[in-house]
């Protein structure tokens, strides 16, 4: 209850001072997204969860913050929890971009009670147009891990390391109010040989009004070497979404 308290909190702090300041204009962007999802893996889980975008623009600048939250109770029992949030400040230098990002992951059920990442990193636009967006980066984060049981790695419940990310993003316009969006993320660490993850998430957006659209999106986390013996390589979520866009 206290996450769903927190979520709610950060969310409604938000869209006020959002647009204070620059939701008025059309440099910037905020949607807020609740839905249905269902977990498998290291929870078997259906609950609802929260989403929060925000982007601001101009020329050769970009702001973005991502907001993701999910909780689960059954009969009072704790079946999900996770947050996941990632703030990226970006430059262009067309058709390429130099950013920094801070990223900041929460989910008890893989053991990650707390993993702070930061980091440079460096990309290219391959397509930029109204209906097709292709990019390439690649970046690589300083991160720290508080765990909630022994690392495989350190034997510690505290563990520091470099994690390397090559990353594609592609979304295309199908029609006037129907897009496409895929992500896919492949990371190495320096902890130890063969320790990488797969991150892809994939989702269909139907625009119902200008500031209303039904999102069904899909994600599987996927961690060759898992911190922890009890835990399982692979999670996925599926979801149902209504979003609402500023």
């Amino acid at each position: 209850m206290k996450l769903k308290k927190i979520l709610f909190g950060v969310l409604l702090i938000s869209i006020p001072a959002l647009s204070a300041d620059s939701l008025h204009g059309n440099n910037s962007k905020l949607s807020i997204s609740l839905g249905y999802v269902q977990t498998t893996g290291n929870t078997e889980t259906s609950t609802i969860n929260i989403k929060s975008s925000y982007t601001y623009k101009t020329d050769s600048k970009r702001i973005y913050f991502d907001l993701n939250g999910l909780y689960g109770e059954t009969n009072g029992k704790k079946t999900s929890e996770s947050i996941l949030s990632n703030l990226r400040l970006e430059k262009r230098f067309l058709p390429y971009f130099a950013f920094w990002d801070v990223h900041y992951y929460r989910n008890p059920f893989q053991a990650y009670e707390h993993s702070i990442g930061s980091g440079p990193g460096i990309g290219k636009y391959f397509f930029h147009t109204d209906r097709l967006y292709l990019t390439g980066s690649y970046y690589v984060y300083y991160v720290y891990n508080k765990l909630n049981q022994l690392s495989y790695f350190t034997n510690k419940q505290r563990e520091k390391y470099f994690l390397h990310h090559v990353e594609e993003r592609f979304r295309i316009k199908l029609l006037k109010s129907l897009k496409f969006k895929q992500k896919l993320i492949y990371k190495v660490s320096s902890r130890k040989s063969q320790d990488y993850f797969v991150y892809f998430e994939t989702s269909l957006i139907n625009n119902l009004t200008k500031n209303l659209a039904l999102e069904i999106s899909y994600t599987a986390n996927y961690q060759n070497i898992p911190v922890g013996s009890k835990i399982k390589r692979l999670d996925t979520t599926f979801s149902t979404l209504i979003q609402f866009s500023f």
